[in-house]
């Protein structure tokens, strides 16, 4: 199983980040870290890490990611 960790610039855009992930089903499990709400991290596989890339590209759009680690 691989993660992507990952920070949102704002702690309010957590449940939109959520809803727009979620538009995008079967990629992955995203959950955020109960000590720093900001910082997500999504489980997935390593056949999927390409198409969370390009949803993440896609999301940034509209909710600012300070940082990306796949």
């Amino acid at each position: 199983m691989s993660t992507i960790k990952l920070e949102l610039e704002k702690k309010k855009d957590i449940v939109l980040f959520q809803f727009l992930y979620s538009q995008n089903q079967h990629l992955g499990w995203p959950r955020s870290n109960r000590l720093n709400p900001k910082e997500i991290t999504i489980y997935t596989t390593d056949d999927l890490i390409e198409s969370n890339r390009r949803v993440l590209v896609q999301i940034n759009k509209y909710v600012k990611l300070r940082r990306v680690v796949l």
